[in-house]
């Protein structure tokens, strides 16, 4: 865009006033800093900024300095903030490119949000399973031939009078650097959300040089199989069903939809809350954490394992009113075979109707927690047990 200075004055005195910058001194002077040098053609280095705006003396040798690069990476923290919230609507947008330390002046036409990609393997799968699923089922639907019509757990989706949508649980990725020399994306297991991503760079600055967030996202095999067995439900009784990933999900859709929720417990997203404020008897742990909690500090702490020879998974299944009348169906686990199989089982109505009846007297239907211990290989389960139901 044509840079017109007093536009670009305007705008660096409204961010440096906003809440985002104005706690922040050093925030704000470096970018007055680097704005002027900007405008004025130039292009400081660390070693100048040091000098020039800290007043810092350096040794012959020093060319850099490292603190100089996290505050740079603050200022593109506060930035990206401001324009989430009270700068959305601005004219001129300020970037500080990664590894430049000079401003750039965009126009919002140039941050127009990227066409979202995935790995497209699991909705391949899913677009043909569904594609099967549809045609095998279509006399079904016209004849209203519904094995569902007396299991609540199902029906209760399809008589809703709002839409349903599946959500499924998608992972967190960065780029960076690969062994083999080349770009591509990481996934750590302890970093599920761009929160757990920031704290992650606040601890070690260093690697804002080496590391990036990605556009990219990933599903596991776990979404595909699940997704096409709730599908079949959903062509059995009528009823519509939409997906969504994790990641994209809003908090007007938790008001707007009843969701079945199929994921991790590390990438629970929004429905996080929604499990925290629910009581359990029990509580599920892995290796380095805590997932599921319990009032009583005396409670069982299921913990699932994984070695060569055998995986042991600890599946939940939450069944619960949402907050407009609409319901949440959440099916969580930390290893696919966990929800493959409790998904499976509970997409069969034989198996739901003898759930149902063994356990009627301690179970309200509307509103129930189920923990399934699944034992396999190769996310194939060779052992299905309920645990605890409450």
């Amino acid at each position: 865009m044509t840079i017109n200075t007093g536009l670009i004055n305007k705008h660096l005195k409204k961010i440096t006033s906003s809440r985002h910058f104005a706690k922040s001194k050093i925030s704000c002077d470096l970018l007055c800093y680097l704005t002027e040098a900007s405008l004025e053609g130039k292009n400081p280095k660390e070693f100048t900024i040091g000098v020039e705006l800290f007043g810092k003396k350096y040794d012959e040798n020093e060319k850099q300095d490292s603190n100089i690069r996290v505050y740079i990476h603050n200022v593109r923290k506060k930035l990206k903030d401001y324009y989430d919230a009270e700068g959305s609507k601005d004219p001129v947008i300020f970037v500080v490119e990664k590894g430049k330390y000079r401003v750039r002046f965009d126009s919002p036409k140039d941050h127009r949000k990227p066409v979202r990609y995935v790995f497209l393997v699991p909705f391949l799968i899913s677009l043909a399973a569904l594609i099967a699923i549809s045609y095998l089922f279509v006399q079904q639907r016209t004849q209203n031939n519904n094995p569902w019509e007396d299991l609540p757990v199902w029906q209760s989706f399809a008589e809703n009078e709002k839409p349903t949508l599946l959500v499924l649980g998608d992972y967190f990725v960065f780029s960076g650097e690969l062994p083999t020399g080349n770009t591509g994306v990481y996934r750590d297991f302890s970093i599920n959300s761009e929160v757990e991503y920031e704290h992650l760079l606040d601890k070690n600055p260093d690697l804002v040089f080496s590391l990036s967030k990605s556009h990219l996202t990933y599903l596991s095999k776990m979404a595909a199989f699940c997704q096409s067995h709730i599908y079949k439900v959903f062509a059995q009784t009528g009823a519509e069903i939409h997906v969504k990933l994790s990641s994209d999900l809003q908090p007007d859709d938790l008001k707007n939809n009843n969701i079945i929720f199929v994921g991790n417990y590390k990438n629970m997203g929004l429905f996080e809350n929604i499990v925290n404020d629910i009581n359990f008897s029990f509580g599920v742990g892995s290796a380095s954490r805590q997932l599921i909690f319990s009032n009583d500090p005396c409670a069982e702490i299921y913990q699932p394992t994984n070695n060569n020879t055998k995986e042991t998974d600890y599946a939940l299944v939450i069944n619960t009113k949402g907050y407009t009348g609409n319901r949440f169906l959440l099916f969580l686990s930390t290893q696919d075979i966990g929800n493959i199989s409790v998904v499976n089982q509970l997409t069969k109505p034989d198996y739901l109707r003898s759930f149902i009846n063994e356990k009627s007297k301690q179970l309200d239907t509307e509103s129930f927690k189920a923990l399934y211990q699944v034992e396999g290989i190769n996310k194939t389960d060779l052992s299905f047990e309920l645990v605890k139901v409450e």
